[in-house]
């Protein structure tokens, strides 16, 4: 390799199916090694379903790669994938000025198996939070139990529930009664209270 090589950003779309990624990115690391490339990172993305049907294929397993290499060989590498079966796709960009801390970044693939709970060893002691009763519904938490008059947690939530306030006062009407007009009386006459002295 000459000494005007410039750093390139690759995502390949490659047929998903293969969990083992050393054999699933073969037909990558094959085409950059032949084409003179240096690989600085070469990591799954993501194995997803794609959103539309591509060469036949619904799902497809993303792999995000930089590498370093002679800017005349891009085309050579671009074409190369295309006649690779096994690669659907290719996006190429060339970047500069680019970070350790963005080469070595999580993808979405190693944040997931970071994220995967694991499995107790057998004969391991069970956390304290596994073991830890649940609160019985509409229990008032800790905070709330220290609180006097604070609703619990289906007060607070449930429609038509009086606050600690309207519990306490004098009975007041609701936002329906208040603005309902007043019931007839058995006589068919209104309840209101007539001004007019009777004769």
């Amino acid at each position: 390799m000459n000494g005007k090589t410039k750093t390139y950003e690759a995502m390949f779309l490659l047929e998903a199916g293969n969990s083992d990624f050393q054999a699933a990115s073969e037909p990558v690391r094959n085409i950059l090694a032949r084409n003179g490339a240096e690989t600085l990172s070469l990591r799954p993305w993501d194995d997803r379903r794609l959103a539309f049907e591509v060469d036949g294929h619904k799902r497809g397993l993303y792999i995000l790669s930089y590498f370093k290499v002679d800017p005349a060989k891009i085309a050579e590498i671009e074409h190369d994938c295309r006649l690779n079966e096994r690669i659907l796709r290719t996006l190429v960009l060339h970047r500069e000025r680019l970070k350790d801390d963005e080469i070595n970044a999580l993808t979405p693939a190693m944040a997931a198996q970071h994220r995967a709970p694991e499995a107790p060893a057998a004969g391991a002691a069970p956390s304290p939070a596994s073991v830890a009763p649940a609160a019985a519904p509409g229990a008032p938490t800790p905070a709330q139990a220290a609180a006097p008059g604070a609703p619990t947690p289906a007060q607070a939530t449930a429609p038509g529930a009086p606050t600690p306030a309207q519990a306490t006062a004098p009975e007041a009407p609701t936002p329906a009664q208040a603005t309902a007009p007043e019931a007839p009386t058995p006589a068919g006459n209104s309840a209101a209270v007539d001004d007019k002295p009777q004769a």
